[in-house]
């Protein structure tokens, strides 16, 4: 993390390079700031063997962080991956179901483009003011289950908008972002695995969750679907916080004024890198490739049949199978350099969307297309980001922070992008593109093709050159 953290458990390491104090005051407190990055740098290797601190890669506490940020993970973006079921019920039910299809996919849009844009100021927060974190969290989730119960006496989609879309928003990536600013202290050399495990339980919640939602709407409607989820969400997520800290422990401030480290670092090279520049091309092209199906592919489905089970299931198919990718994505993104990883799966998405789903004529094709394409690529953001931060760890966490950004551009443009080229008034079977999603499939390939060639340009400026093992 950063030299924010001021009093942390150890003392900086001998040799440590100090600069000459300036005599006249403003000189003075430009170069403590410096002796504390030039501290900062060097401790986070040293707190890696410091026997005082829970250990790297391994140990309890480490899985323990790890199996709680999965549960956070889990019960946010899981949750986030079930508004196509929620699309589906408000478009047919009322009483939103007198507002367009584009209205009602703002919602989804709405509070996961917030999620991921506002991640690199959190991260930046966190930073600056580790002390106020934990706080933070917890502020956070008591404005989740206030906005989910809000939401749940709502009688026109603008609330919806607000409450889910904004509020919710807002305060879930608050909740989530210190684990992608602690993740780095936890684990180095199986950050992959462990962030592997982490992403994917988003795709374990987004295949449980859509079933439990569809059960729930049918059976008690969407108003008292949302006061069960509140008070589970709230639950689930306060034990999960208990478990989500630093390994290095946060002491108070001292009274001696010593100046906090800037919001962004002095040394901005590494963010102006060209391997940062196309990191960002593709989070947002893998954005506009993958979004696109987790909101529609619940309204293709149902083209194919009436039966309101079948989307249901697609949905936990391809979230399922999201949940596979980041945990294999990960894994192997130890052993393998990224950029090899990420032209395999935008070519293998590519195929997917251009053929699978484009002569998708059947339930069984739909669910083929679901289990192929794949939305695991942010599990190597934390490679991303040691490739352009190295082992400075302030500097990794925020490129994570700007791939989340980007990614959440994506996320909020892909799907309105999608609804205006999804022909809504075409209901035909044809052999290529039915049900007028003939100009959403090309998109969806266009832009995993996209990705792949940026995977391709990446590989030029990467120094990730890792062994098998």
């Amino acid at each position: 993390m950063g030299t924010e953290i001021l009093e942390l458990a150890t003392l900086p390491p001998a040799g440590a390079v100090h600069r000459e104090e300036n005599t006249d005051r403003d000189g003075e407190a430009t170069d403590i700031q410096e002796v504390q990055r030039d501290h900062s740098s060097e401790a986070g290797t040293n707190n890696q063997l410091d026997p005082s601190l829970p250990p790297v890669d391994k140990g309890r506490q480490a899985w323990l962080f790890c199996i709680c940020c999965t549960i956070c993970e889990t019960l946010i973006w899981g949750w986030n991956d079930t508004y196509g079921i929620f699309q589906d019920y408000y478009t047919s039910h009322a009483p939103f179901n007198s507002s367009s299809q584009a209205t009602i996919s703002a919602i989804a849009t709405t509070s996961i483009g917030i999620q991921y844009m506002e991640t690199v100021l959190v991260i930046a927060f966190a930073q600056r003011y580790p002390e106020y974190v934990k706080q933070m969290m917890w502020a956070s989730l008591a404005i989740c289950v206030s906005a989910l119960l809000l939401s749940s006496f709502a009688t026109h989609v603008w609330h919806l908008i607000l409450l889910q879309g904004i509020i919710f928003g807002i305060a879930a990536g608050t909740l989530y972002a210190p684990v992608l600013v602690w993740i780095s202290d936890w684990f180095v050399d199986r950050r992959g695995l462990a962030a592997g495990l982490i992403f994917g339980g988003s795709g374990l919640g987004s295949f449980a969750f859509p079933l439990f939602m569809g059960y729930l709407l049918e059976a008690v409607g969407f108003r008292w679907t949302l006061r069960i989820w509140a008070l589970a969400f709230g639950v689930a997520c306060a034990i999960s916080i208990t478990g989500i800290n630093p390994r290095v422990p946060i002491r108070k401030r001292s009274s001696m004024p010593v100046p906090r480290e800037p919001w962004l670092p002095r040394d901005l090279s590494p963010l102006k890198t060209p391997l940062l520049y196309w990191m960002l091309a593709i989070s947002i092209t893998q954005a506009l490739s993958y979004f696109p199906v987790s909101i529609l592919l619940s309204t293709y489905t149902s083209s194919l049949s009436s039966a309101t089970l079948p989307p249901t299931v697609a949905l936990a198919v391809f979230n399922i199978a999201s949940a596979a990718s980041y945990f294999l994505i990960g894994r192997i993104t130890d052993s393998y350099p990224y950029p090899y990883i990420i032209f395999v799966s935008g070519l293998g998405s590519a195929l997917a969307g251009f053929l699978v789903w484009g002569f998708a004529s059947s339930l069984s094709l739909v669910f083929t297309f679901a289990a192929i394409l794949s939305g695991g690529i942010s599990a190597l953001w934390p490679a991303a980001g040691t490739d352009i931060g190295g082992s400075r760890d302030h500097i990794a966490s925020l490129a994570i922070g700007c791939f989340a950004g980007f990614k959440g551009i994506g996320a909020t443009i892909g799907p309105v992008v999608a609804a205006s080229l999804h022909d809504t008034g075409s209901h035909a079977k044809t052999v290529y593109g039915g049900f007028g999603f003939r100009k959403v499939e090309i998109f969806v390939g266009s832009m995993a093709i996209a990705t792949s060639l940026g995977a391709v340009l990446l590989n030029f400026h990467s120094t990730s050159k890792k062994k098998v093992v």
